[in-house]
């Protein structure tokens, strides 16, 4: 009985040294995670900042005289 005390004993000590070790594996882990999806909201927003000028660069030729023209183009090309 007294070796199964002790083994419980070294267990226990084990899995508390542990636990801050795994808590700091975690953080790290979801900070690398959250990271990551604001760089990619961040290249989608390019993206479509990128489309939107492409669009209206597309239509430059354009004559725009009045203020109708202009707001639909810029509706037309993703405003």
């Amino acid at each position: 009985m007294f070796i199964f005390g002790k083994i419980k004993t070294y267990i226990i000590a084990a899995l508390a040294m542990a636990i801050p070790i795994i808590y700091i594996m975690g953080r790290v882990t979801g900070a690398s995670k959250e990271k990551n999806k604001v760089l990619q909201d961040d290249l989608q927003a390019a993206k479509k900042n990128t489309d939107f000028y492409k669009a209206m660069a597309e239509h430059e030729e354009d004559n725009i005289t009045d203020r109708n023209g202009l707001t639909d183009r810029l509706r037309g090309n993703g405003l």
